[in-house]
């Protein structure tokens, strides 16, 4: 099932500037709706193959480098960033991009992937918005059951 992207027009003094490091599934849709919408979007990613799976209307600019190096990141401008998004598939790199992005760089607001449950309080201690796909499933799957209960014959709701 795809779900059909957002149709926001945001206004030039609203629009972020962004920097999404990862150009796997998650990230490379992020970049992708965020550019849609009229963000000024960056991705940077280590496979320059991965990059090829972005759409022609992709309005955005690409990076090919490792984030966790400061020299990528400084190609990218993240000291103009107004967020920062992470997803990659390692929380470890996810939280030294994350904090890199934040104490180096100054960006605002960081946003990461974070795949194993046991880190997230450490990014949130951190200050580091997460988005945990468990998290998600789960409170997906619950929501769903939850809503398709009917109660029983003669039963009060």
């Amino acid at each position: 099932m795809k779900l059909s992207p957002i149709n926001i027009n945001i206004s030039a003094d609203l629009r972020l500037y962004v920097i999404v490091v990862g150009c796997g599934k998650i990230g490379l849709e992020v970049a992708t709706r965020l550019s849609r919408i009229g963000f000024n979007v960056t991705v940077v990613d280590k496979n320059p193959n991965t990059l090829d799976l972005l759409p022609e209307d992709y309005g955005g600019f690409v990076i090919i480098g490792d984030a966790t190096e400061r020299g990528t990141m400084e190609r990218a401008k993240a000291i103009k960033a107004d967020l920062l998004v992470v997803t990659t598939e390692d929380d470890s790199t996810n939280y030294f991009i994350s904090l890199v992005g934040a104490k180096i760089f100054g960006i605002p607001r960081i946003i990461s992937l974070v795949n194993d449950r046991e880190n997230i309080p450490l990014f949130i201690k951190s200050g580091i918005d997460v988005i945990s796909p468990t998290e998600l499933t789960v409170d997906s799957f619950q929501n769903n059951i939850l809503e398709h209960i009917e109660p029983k014959v003669g039963e009060k709701r």
